[in-house]
């Protein structure tokens, strides 16, 4: 699947812009004519898959918004119709207006509020629309898109929360990047290009200290370009975003895995068709997906999804027995629900002791940094200056 940039021109002469994912540009042309937009270009965009994952960043907050306001007004008694109306003329980019303009018209022209989501930019996600779908089934929209609000709004602050604390560290290690970046390009071959016109011998820390400056360009250039590829490449390595958030992200992707999954249940979905939706969900956490498959191949030969989940180390050990009685009672959603409540508990408490046992390694560090350069300049000052007396 390519990553493909277009621009059109929709009935009022305005132009539109965005990125879609397709395997050829004439499926992307295809989409655009059943949007009544008219192509000017279409070309191949080669950040397309880090620009759809900043606006997927925004999207989620975007939805929680819009989730919960719809399910308020459901459950004020308005028409959904109505509902789109209101959301539509108080909507002020004009790419979601007109595309909140189409879902009204495909409800209008009586298909499902779900069908009409599916080509929304930004997408609601795989969630959303699965909790879309099982509200219009059951007849129980309100709730179950109060339900999915919900939902995404405890994953929207939980991001937050984790960016906060590593904000403030990145921060530093950014400006202490930037200063050594500033001393090796500038202050570093002045007091060199001194230092040799003296003819001195230099101490073993200070031609240390300008190999460093000569070569700090390259490794700037090389974090910038794992940074980019981190986010082009959502398969590569967790570590590379910062080291020491291992079992931060662990408990993140296991509450998060829970809370969806009892969420899909609460609301009546199928359980094959639950755990498929979470297979879509989590593709890109290889381990998780994987486990996802076996519980998949478990329900169609009637196996327990405990004696499943048991067989792997990735949840702990209280939560397979809890799920063992909980899946011989008949409760399981419930239960799922209770374990992302305890691994979000847990998951707040491993966030607040990596943030207080980062702390004072980064003013250790800074103060390492800070200590080596002054003395790798200072040293050979004082050599010289004794020279000369």
């Amino acid at each position: 699947m390519a990553h493909w940039k277009w621009k059109a021109l929709d009935n009022k002469g305005q132009t539109l812009r965005g990125v879609r994912e397709e395997k050829e540009a004439a499926l992307v042309l295809k989409y655009l004519r059943q949007q009544n937009l008219y192509p000017v270009s279409i070309r191949r965009s080669v950040l397309g898959k880090l620009i759809v994952r900043l606006n997927s960043r925004q999207a989620k907050s975007y939805w929680t918004k819009i989730t919960r306001k719809i399910s308020i007004l459901l459950e004020a008694g308005l028409p959904l119709l109505t509902i789109l109306d209101i959301i539509g003329d108080k909507e002020t980019n004009t790419s979601r207006k007109n595309h909140w303009l189409r879902v009204k018209q495909a409800v209008l022209a009586g298909k499902d509020f779900s069908w009409g989501l599916k080509e929304f930019a930004p997408q609601p996600g795989i969630f959303l629309e699965a909790m879309v779908k099982a509200g219009e089934k059951s007849g129980t929209l309100a709730e179950c898109l109060l339900e999915a609000a919900d939902q995404l709004d405890e994953e929207y602050f939980l991001e937050q929360k984790i960016k906060t604390v590593l904000f403030y560290p990145l921060l530093l290690l950014g400006a202490a990047l930037l200063i050594i970046y500033f001393l090796s390009i500038v202050v570093l071959p002045m007091y060199q290009s001194i230092f040799e016109s003296f003819q001195a011998e230099l101490p073993l820390i200070t031609e240390l200290l300008f190999f460093i400056g000569e070569s700090m360009p390259l490794w700037l250039g090389l974090v910038l370009i794992m940074i980019l590829l981190k986010q082009i490449w959502p398969g590569a390595p967790k570590a590379w975003i910062f080291p020491g958030t291992e079992k931060i992200r662990h408990y993140k992707d296991l509450r998060q895995f829970c809370a969806l999954f009892g969420r899909l249940l609460k609301v009546g979905l199928p359980l094959i068709e639950t755990l498929e939706l979470l297979e879509d969900t989590f593709d890109n956490n290889g381990e998780l997906s994987k486990i996802i498959g076996e519980l998949k191949l478990a329900v169609k030969e009637g196996q327990r999804l405990s004696f499943v989940i048991g067989r792997c180390n990735y949840f702990p050990a209280e939560a397979i027995k809890m799920l063992e009685v909980a899946e011989e009672a008949g409760r399981l959603s419930e239960m799922l629900l209770y374990l992302a409540v305890m691994f979000g508990r847990e998951l707040e408490e491993k966030i607040q002791r990596f943030n207080s046992r980062l702390e004072p390694v980064l003013i250790v560090g800074m103060a390492g940094i800070v200590g080596f350069v002054a003395i790798g300049v200072l040293l050979p000052i004082f050599d010289v200056s004794t020279q000369i007396r």
